[in-house]
């Protein structure tokens, strides 16, 4: 009641006065997630994909290193899957040695989990943990998260890879916490589109991937438009934590002039979570970009 008093009366004051307003309200705080008021990371979600036509690799680094160059960083973390619905299937340990990196595949994990699944697709989280010296180190701030958004890379059967970095924030790991904090708690129901038609004939198959980093389960719309205005449209229920890819060829979309399709997404579960697309070339390339 008391914020809503506050966010009311701030409508009205003067742009200085609501800056210092602010600031004094939230106290050393995140003004976008108040919860950030400790030491830890924030860790992004991410689409992995692996079986007889691809593979997930995963090229890690010790970031602290190039922040704190003058403090032993070596530490180690935690790479966590999750099957296409966010449910935890296995995990691996790794070790950064100062400067250094990780290198492991996902199709080597799940081998080693030993865990039979449905489906050849999910999301993983990945954990660096906070260098005993970098925790020491900023001791003296308020309050100070770090968040790696690195670059996950996808291989097919021909030996193709292609690079894609993360886009949204999931979890909130505050040290001397044992469990994670949701960055989004529920899906905020957004939109996207990409800034140029797409012409499905230059693709073998084009895969529109979507994440839900919200706790709760998220409605989201797939719709195709050209140039006519005839339309095709898919909806799926992505569960928490879980993704959904919508692959399409020129045969599904034969309805449609290939020639300049427009494409929408609605019901994007969290702010910046941008759908993940993967193309796939009659000579065997691929690519994927966040549009």
């Amino acid at each position: 009641m008391i914020r809503q008093v506050l966010r009311m009366a701030g409508r009205y004051a003067p742009a200085g006065i609501r800056t210092i307003g602010r600031n004094l309200f939230y106290a050393g705080r995140s003004p976008i997630h108040p919860g950030l008021k400790k030491f830890g990371t924030v860790q992004d979600l991410y689409y992995w994909s692996s079986g007889s036509e691809s593979d997930t690799v995963l090229l890690l680094q010790n970031y602290f290193s190039a922040f704190y160059p003058g403090l032993e960083t070596q530490t180690g973390g935690t790479i966590s899957l999750f099957d296409k619905c966010g449910v935890p299937i296995g995990s691996s340990t790794f070790i950064l040695p100062a400067f250094g990196g990780a290198k492991d595949r996902v199709s080597s994990m799940l081998e080693q989990a030993g865990n039979e699944f449905d489906g050849t697709f999910g999301t993983l989280e990945v954990q660096i943990n906070i260098p005993k010296a970098v925790r020491e180190h900023i001791q003296q701030e308020k309050s100070l998260y770090f968040w790696d958004r690195f670059y996950i890379g996808y291989s097919n059967s021909k030996g193709q890879f292609c690079f894609v970095h993360g886009v949204d924030k999931t979890h909130i790991y505050s040290e001397g916490q044992s469990s994670a904090e949701y960055w989004y708690e529920t899906p905020k129901d957004e939109a996207w589109a990409p800034e140029i038609p797409v012409e499905m004939e230059k693709y073998t198959r084009l895969s529109v991937v979507m994440l839900n980093r919200t706790s709760v389960d998220s409605e989201t719309t797939l719709i195709l438009t050209d140039a006519e205005d005839n339309q095709l449209n898919w909806s799926v229920n992505i569960p928490a934590q879980g993704v959904h890819r919508f692959d399409l060829t020129p045969e599904d979309t034969k309805s449609l002039n290939q020639h300049e399709i427009r494409m929408l997404v609605t019901g994007m579960a969290s702010q910046y979570g941008r759908p993940l697309l993967i193309k796939e070339f009659p000579n065997g390339a691929i690519s994927a970009m966040h549009c």
